[in-house]
């Protein structure tokens, strides 16, 4: 009976550890994802002002500024970029219930805790 309920709780412990894994590999891709390949039009990046994407693509009509580089203008994707950090977060939270270690969050520290019983 004993052994059982041991394979069991080994058992749900990998599903865990490797759904966590997934997921927090799935979150940071998405991340990375909102803050280089998909950025969007509808906001600036950095220091540049509102509409500075847009008035860069207008002014390309001008033969003058035909050469404009304007994608470095294009903001971030706010939407995949705190999806995936939530979906990281949710990844990071089955990860370490996967391998029964909690994280105790103080000020300015974070410890990981794995209790060992014999």
């Amino acid at each position: 009976m004993a052994a059982a309920e041991q394979q069991s709780s080994t058992t749900h412990g990998r599903t865990l550890l490797w759904s966590g894994l997934a997921l927090g590999v799935a979150g940071a891709t998405t991340a990375v994802l909102g803050l280089t390949a998909f950025r969007v039009e509808d906001t600036s990046s950095g220091n540049a002002p509102n509409g500075a994407y847009q008035a860069c693509v207008a002014q390309k009509a001008d033969p003058i500024y035909a050469t404009n580089q304007c994608d470095a203008l294009k903001g971030k994707n706010l939407g995949l970029l705190w999806g995936g950090v939530a979906v990281g977060a949710v990844g990071a939270a089955l990860l370490l219930r996967g391998i029964e270690t909690r994280a105790e969050i103080g000020a300015g520290t974070v410890r990981l805790v794995k209790r060992i019983r014999f």
